[in-house]
């Protein structure tokens, strides 16, 4: 009796093992397949150096960091946030034309460079409309390509910092649009808005429309360059539309991963899925926002909305 009863907490024992090591296996498999995003609450220079020492990315060759420069009255960001980041990788702030209006050219673009502070910490310079590449593109919604600078040929590394204002312009105002839209010469802002079907002129298209070229040319950009590491600023901004409880949510932190989808989603957590707001409202909020370029550039294999959040003291 003894015996049996000494096999039977023998084979209890060696079975709760088993369920153990089989959920510390199911639990690895889980972590493995998360993309992690740093988190500081210091937003400062210093601060960002935190997030982006975290992802030991290699700095080696000639750094771009892309960022917007701005226009004459656009909340942009701080470019003292960006001090240590230049002097550590000698990195070359760069963006985009506009289409139209007093960002057309290189020329004004610079000159706001220049106003907001950004020539004073380090180069900066636009990408070509003449001299442009196109970033070859297969398997995507809409696109063959995207189009940019051929200054962006050059770069052996990339680093976009963006500050993130959601209640702004109709599409989602974060990473994806910083390497796409914004990333693109002024013809290649015509092919993303045109879905593909126009690269001289400016078409108004349907929110799917854009979301999906808004991941298709993100998704470019990320095939023809792999090392990139992405920042998201997510400073104090007022509001500047109508949606229904949108407040100044201070200053949240900042955040950085190697993977954009990651870091996007994370970005829209906190900014919508943690506001202080009824679920109808943060339906609404995704919808004026066109949230699903997210989603569009996961499912092209542009990275996982499935992350993990390291606050980095």
């Amino acid at each position: 009796m003894k015996k049996l009863l000494s096999t039977i907490l023998s084979l209890l024992f060696a079975a709760g093992v088993f369920a153990q090591n089989q959920n510390a296996g199911q639990n690895n498999v889980s972590r493995q397949s998360q993309s992690v995003v740093y988190f500081t609450r210091d937003v400062s220079s210093a601060g960002l150096m935190k997030v982006y020492r975290a992802l030991n990315q290699k700095i080696e060759g000639n750094v771009g960091i892309k960022v917007s420069f701005g226009g004459p009255d656009e909340e942009v960001l701080q470019p003292e946030l960006l001090c240590d980041l230049v002097k550590t990788t000698g990195g070359t702030m760069f963006d985009g034309n506009g289409l139209s209006g007093n960002r057309r050219t290189s020329e004004m673009n610079l000159s706001y460079a220049k106003r907001h502070g950004f020539t004073e910490i380090g180069k900066c310079v636009m990408l070509s409309d003449s001299d442009y590449i196109n970033l070859p593109l297969n398997g995507g919604n809409l696109l063959k390509y995207a189009r940019t600078g051929k200054e962006f040929a050059d770069f052996d590394m990339l680093i976009s910092v963006f500050r993130v204002r959601l209640h702004m312009l109709p599409a989602f105002d974060g990473n994806i649009k910083n390497i796409s839209l914004c990333l693109a010469n002024r013809s290649g802002k015509c092919i993303i808005h045109s879905g593909g079907t126009d690269e001289s002129h400016y078409h108004s298209t349907p929110a799917d429309v854009l979301e999906k070229s808004f991941a298709d040319a993100a998704k470019a950009v990320l095939d023809y360059k792999k090392n990139w590491a992405f920042i998201n600023v997510l400073d104090d901004i007022d509001p500047q539309d109508n949606c229904r409880g949108a407040k100044n949510l201070g200053k949240i932190g900042i955040i950085a991963s190697s993977d954009i989808v990651a870091l996007e989603q994370c970005t829209l957590d906190f900014v919508i899925e943690k506001a202080d707001v009824d679920s109808s409202a943060k339906s609404e909020w995704k919808a004026a926002h066109r949230v699903g370029m997210v989603e569009q550039l996961e499912k092209l294999g542009g990275g996982t909305r499935n992350y993990r959040l390291v606050e980095v003291k």
